[in-house]
């Protein structure tokens, strides 16, 4: 599996304008509690001792009711194959060429630097998966910028953390802001999966 990171990301980070506006729009409107959420360390398998906490509906056991999907983007039978957030889940997001799905609102701050998922590519080859942070600026109107671009094989496999970026918006520790993020199949031919979609949130530990 490899990543591909715009270049200009860092350079990007210095347009962002800081939330903390006075006009909160449909992001923070619609963002549920940043705190008291549960903490996991998926990814200590692949020697990332980190705690991660979930994108709500991140596991899509509960089908995709709070992401918004477009295209054919659908839940499929057919869990990712380590089953790190629980045994016996059998459910997943399916991405097919033409498609795209953008999670709920979530909460991220400076201490929430990246984002990390199970994804696999069962279509053509060269296709990649591009993944874009949404996130609101001083006057409520939602921005776009790319976060990073991945590609993978057949097999399951967690991806490479990835950096959020609009978490750069809040300028002191504690302070939070929201962002969603949406994920886009990139080249014909392409059919991903998605599970257990999860922000670092500690990632000073």
């Amino acid at each position: 599996m490899r990543l591909f990171r715009p270049a200009l990301i860092a350079a990007a980070v210095v347009t962002l304008v800081p939330a903390g506006a006075a006009h909160a729009g449909v992001l923070v409107n619609t963002v549920g509690p940043c705190a008291d959420r549960q903490m996991e360390r998926p990814f200590l398998p692949w020697a990332d001792p980190f705690e991660y906490v979930l994108v709500q509906g991140g596991t899509f056991e509960g089908g995709a009711t709070s992401w918004a999907l477009a295209g054919a983007a659908a839940t499929v039978a057919g869990n990712e194959s380590y089953y790190v957030h629980a045994a016996g889940e059998g459910r997943s997001l399916r991405l097919p060429a033409g498609s795209s799905a953008t999670s709920p609102s979530t909460c991220v701050g400076l201490e929430h630097p990246t984002l990390r998922l199970f994804v696999r590519n069962a279509g053509a080859t060269l296709s990649t998966l591009k993944v874009e942070v949404r996130f609101e600026d001083s006057g409520g109107v939602v921005r776009t910028l790319p976060i990073g671009v991945i590609a993978a094989g057949r097999a399951w496999q967690p991806s490479l953390p990835l950096p959020v970026v609009a978490n750069l918006l809040p300028l002191l520790p504690g302070q939070h802001t929201a962002v969603q993020f949406r994920l886009t199949p990139q080249g014909g031919g392409g059919d991903w999966g998605i599970d257990d979609v999860y922000v670092d949130p500690r990632r000073s530990n």
